[in-house]
């Protein structure tokens, strides 16, 4: 039986129900894996920006995923040490990209790997492909791509399109009960929580760090509220 993963860019691309052996790098920081990870990637960023998106995810889904696109279905991003300890790296001279150009990096090189050579998503420009990544498989993906060769869209045109494709697939089926207030709120709040691509907190250290006293007296008064919100939640589920 297959399952979906929605935790990744590709979302809910159909992987194996038994999860493969993790490789090493994964449970525990590999140090000079990731030293050379970030020289490769700025190595081939020097050379060329164009195809750099797919170069640099290829190379991170073979070095950290052993080129098994199901194995990083199957593990969210930050949950993987090395690849973890790689982003903390991002944005800085080491290594000049953020945390979402690897997100999207790994995603294209992930889509790619479920489609023929022949298919329409690979003629796409970077652009094209990063906003395809939205799109919950690889055939609905490859069918939106075929309308950008014909029509010759342009990136917010395709986004238009994305938008609307992602729409469908939230409507409630026919019959089923609409999702309760607690559920949907508790979701949405966690979702703003969390980065979409690498599944860690949102805010950097950098945030923090230009907050002014004023301002950090006035999140801390924000998280003894949302403390006393999660104690009345766990009380009404008799926790």
């Amino acid at each position: 039986m297959a399952r979906n993963i929605e935790e990744s860019p590709t979302e809910a691309i159909v992987v194996a129900e038994q999860e493969p052996a993790l490789p090493a790098s994964a449970t525990k920081q590999d140090e000079k894996l990731v030293n050379r990870a970030a020289k490769h990637v700025r190595d081939i960023l020097a050379r060329t920006v164009s195809q750099g998106l797919e170069e640099v995810g290829n190379y991170l889904l073979d070095t950290f995923y052993e080129g098994n696109a199901e194995l990083y279905q199957s593990l969210k991003p930050s949950k993987h040490a090395s690849l973890t300890l790689l982003e903390e790296r991002c944005e800085t001279l080491e290594l000049p990209v953020s945390r979402t150009f690897l997100a999207n990096a790994i995603g294209v090189a992930v889509m790619t790997k479920h489609l023929p050579k022949s298919s329409s998503f690979l003629k796409l420009p970077p652009s094209h492909k990063t906003e395809l990544l939205g799109i919950s498989t690889p055939e609905k993906a490859e069918t939106l791509a075929a309308k950008v060769i014909e029509g010759k869209l342009t990136v917010q045109k395709l986004r238009e399109l994305v938008r609307k494709e992602r729409a469908k697939g939230k409507k409630n089926p026919q019959g089923r009960k609409p999702m309760p207030t607690v559920v949907r709120v508790l979701t949405s709040c966690a979702k703003l929580l969390n980065h979409r691509e690498t599944g860690r907190l949102v805010f950097r250290k950098a945030d923090f760090a230009e907050l002014t006293d004023d301002q950090r007296e006035e999140v801390k008064e924000l998280l003894l509220l949302f403390q006393k919100r999660l104690e009345e939640i766990q009380k009404h589920l008799g926790e």
